[in-house]
């Protein structure tokens, strides 16, 4: 079979062709992932928006059963009242909770998705129709303030995964960018000692540390004190060895720095071309993932999709989490195995989830 009888087995010939919608076939919906089992590390699940923003609906509960997603990160954006420039009234620790409670008393409490505490908790071989596996996690540790003990406090509450830094420079460390027109705050030079006593208490416990959005300084920091690996959920490459003009990418040594932990750097759906890096198509996204495989090595690299936060631009035909059947294609295109395609559309991250959370 040449490559263009596989596409079109596939229903990707219109994608081969460069078209910038791909149609829904059943086949290539389901049947690339059939086998895989995936985890995003990083998407917003049927968020509660607080704010009047449209929402963004390509990562949802009834998408992820109906492919048959293992499990994904519901991750409460910590910094909501600074994002909201005020509209949102404090602290912090309130609007995330409010953000918690409304998955827990919903989609959680009904059923619609099992409540991950352990990796044991997520399905080894996970089929369309399957209930998800939903691990409850923080973008930014605003709602932290500083303080170990609130740590203890979300972990009882469910949470394993926490990204430190989101939109501010806050109690524990520095952002790489900041939220167009807010200001971030005072920098820190890094992660803080407050940061510190953080991440030793959620290594203690049993939480994964993610690093997406720290800047480089405060990365360093990190990967230096850390006893497990550590995640960056979701970005991709920056072609710059400059890290002032990466914005929200990644230099290659700040991606071998996680990798030396063990960790894995996770790559998300945004197209876009900015300088020397270019993000348009599925074909795109794999050869991204090849050159990562080169450099970091397959163990290090994973999927997070950001599906249910607003990401900017998709890579052309992209909508929803069920069009990752078409990267998967892309992926064999470019050469990948089944077992490293699995590794990378999430057994890599299970090993990190494994590690830190038991």
């Amino acid at each position: 079979m040449n490559r263009r009888q596989f596409l079109k087995v596939l229903g990707l010939a219109p994608l081969a062709l460069g078209a910038g919608r791909v149609p829904l076939f059943a086949d290539t919906r389901k049947d690339p992932l059939r086998g895989l089992r995936i985890i995003d590390a990083h998407a917003h699940p049927d968020r509660l928006h607080l704010t009047r923003h449209e929402p963004d609906q390509s990562s949802t509960v009834a998408f992820m059963t109906e492919m048959g997603m293992a499990a994904s990160i519901f991750a409460a954006v910590g910094d909501r009242v600074h994002l909201s420039n005020g509209r949102l009234p404090g602290p912090e620790h309130l609007q995330t909770m409010r953000q918690l409670d409304f998955w827990k008393d919903g989609i959680v409490r009904s059923g619609k998705v099992k409540l991950v505490l352990k990796s044991s908790d997520i399905r080894q071989s996970p089929k369309p129709g399957d209930v998800p596996g939903c691990i409850l996690a923080i973008e930014g540790g605003d709602p932290l303030e500083g303080n170990p003990a609130r740590v203890s406090e979300f972990y009882e509450y469910g949470v394993r995964l926490i990204t430190l830094i989101h939109y501010s420079n806050n109690h524990l460390g520095d952002c790489m960018k900041n939220w167009t027109g807010l200001n971030p705050g005072p920098r820190n030079g890094g992660l803080t000692q407050a940061g510190c006593r953080v991440v030793e208490r959620m290594q203690q416990l049993g939480m994964v540390v993610d690093v997406a959005h720290a800047d480089s300084r405060t990365l360093k920091r990190i990967t230096e004190i850390t006893r497990r690996p550590v995640l960056d959920s979701h970005g991709n490459p920056c072609a710059q060895a400059d890290t002032n003009r990466c914005g929200r990418f990644r230099t290659w040594k700040d991606m071998e720095l996680i990798a030396k932990t063990g960790g894995v750097v996770c790559t998300w759906t945004w197209g876009m071309t900015q300088g020397r890096t270019t993000r348009e198509t599925f074909r795109d996204w794999a050869d991204e993932i090849v050159t990562m495989k080169k450099r970091l090595g397959m163990e290090h690299v994973g999927l997070g999709t950001d599906g249910g936060g607003g990401v900017p631009r998709f890579v052309r035909g992209y909508r929803d989490i069920r069009d990752l059947a078409h990267l998967v294609a892309a992926m064999q295109e470019a050469g990948f195995t089944h077992a490293e395609t699995a590794a990378y559309m999430g057994g890599n991250t299970y090993r990190v989830l494994e590690a830190c959370i038991g």
